[in-house]
């Protein structure tokens, strides 16, 4: 009997220890809000494993500015997927590579084999010129896309700022991919002031 207490408590206390790491997150991050944002208490903090999914909804009023930011573990940042939306979809803020940018990427990589399939075909003349600087305007477009992504995933955007112009409903959805190996925190500090005004 005794052992089998000891080996639950060994069990147990391992991820207590973690998810009370996970906890304390926020406080951490809690001590550097600035006047005149102040905590709101929406804010929430959580363990994530691989293919862990979780939706938070935060609910944002007129009149308020509000701050959002997203605190990831580094062993779990590169397979972290954020995204915020609202009831109807629109979607405010989102981490990691955008899919409809790496779907733009690859469609121009096809269009520049298209093109030097033309190429081989057409030797001289106005169209090959033409070719040519087609080519070479996808080429930089291609790097500078692939730039893009790769800031997006390496260095990913970590707060977004917003005045809502009626109460709104937030919906947070985490991701964590299912080749991720590490686990993690991953925190949603919300901070809110009152909204400046503006105009007359």
């Amino acid at each position: 009997m005794k052992n089998k207490i000891l080996l639950m408590i060994l069990f147990v206390l391992p991820f207590a220890v973690i998810s009370q790491n996970c906890m304390e997150f926020l406080i951490i991050q809690k001590s550097g809000i600035k006047y005149p944002w102040k905590y709101d208490a929406q804010s929430k903090s959580g363990l994530f494993t691989a293919g862990k999914s979780s939706q938070l909804n935060v609910v944002c009023n007129e009149g308020k500015d509000y701050k959002i930011s997203f605190l990831i573990s580094s062993a779990i940042l590169k397979f972290v997927s954020i995204k915020v939306s609202d009831e109807s979809g629109k979607q405010y803020f989102t981490t990691g590579a955008d899919d409809n940018k790496k779907k733009d990427l690859e469609s121009k990589r096809q269009l520049i084999l298209s093109l030097e399939n033309q190429k081989i075909k057409i030797k001289t003349g106005q169209k090959r010129i033409q070719l040519d600087a087609d080519i070479n305007n996808l080429k930089l477009e291609i790097e500078k896309y692939q730039h893009e992504i790769d800031q997006d995933i390496n260095q990913p955007k970590t707060f977004f700022e917003f005045t809502p112009a009626e109460a709104i409903n937030l919906i947070i959805s985490t991701t964590v991919a299912e080749d991720c190996l590490s686990k993690g925190c991953i925190g949603a500090l919300i901070t809110n002031k009152k909204a400046e005004k503006s105009g007359f």
